[in-house]
């Protein structure tokens, strides 16, 4: 995972280093026309190549388990079931970014033999082609990953963990700054359960400290009548 983290990572400064590119392209083309009556050279295109690069942090919206979801209904399942159907989906996405990755490299491959160059940038087609199917190779190996990451916690009976969780992992999103509770489901705890030491709130009011405790019952002692 230390692999899939860092190449993900990669894709992810990629992406916003292109992003900006291309709001700054646009920012300048509008310029351009606006006040110059002229244009970038072949802006159509480098548009066309910013925005396939915004399109590589694949493996990244997996660990970050930012891919859009429609979880009305499997919210409601217990953990187990949802668990279940995550690893189902996973398999799913795993096989359908693979191929689309398999096809984009083929396709790759097919255009550098045939020396397909953009028309007006002049720059071949086939680099492209194989960083963005490079990509999403990496996004089929992360979703096989995850999956892997969700079937062996479930044969430990970690269903809370992984229906919690569902597909992010909290050292990629989080690095050394996991919150309190993804580290209690990362060790296998229940995250509404009070740690050692910690003092559970009452039903009906805040929490009753120690000493409060000790110093009522030493009045009760003394005849005082103190009430906790």
């Amino acid at each position: 995972m230390k692999v899939i983290r860092a190449i993900c990572r990669f894709f992810v400064w990629l992406t916003m280093i292109f992003i900006a590119a291309l709001m700054l392209m646009m920012v300048a083309e509008v310029v351009l026309r606006t006040f110059f009556h002229s244009s970038i050279l072949g802006a159509t295109e480098w548009a066309a190549l910013l925005l396939l690069f915004d399109l590589t942090a694949m493996g990244a919206a997996v660990l970050s388990n930012r891919m859009i979801k429609v979880n009305m209904v499997t919210a409601r399942l217990p953990k187990k079931v949802q668990v279940i159907l995550d690893i189902v989906l996973l398999f799913l996405c795993f096989a359908a970014i693979g191929y689309t990755a398999w096809r984009q490299f083929m396709y790759s491959m097919a255009s550098m033999e045939n020396g397909v160059r953009y028309t007006t940038i002049g720059l071949p087609q086939w680099p492209f082609i194989a960083l963005f199917a490079f990509s999403y190779g990496v996004g089929a190996i992360t979703a096989l990953c995850v999956m892997i990451r969700k079937i062996v916690n479930a044969t430990k009976g970690n269903w809370l963990r992984e229906a919690e969780l569902e597909d992010m992992d909290p050292i990629f999103v989080f690095g050394k700054n996991i919150p309190p509770r993804i580290q209690k489901l990362m060790n296998g705890e229940d995250p509404d359960a009070p740690s050692e030491g910690e003092i559970p709130k009452t039903a009906d009011g805040p929490e009753i400290a120690p000493e409060t405790v000790l110093k009522t019952e030493k009045q009760e002692d003394e005849g005082k009548g103190g009430t906790v």
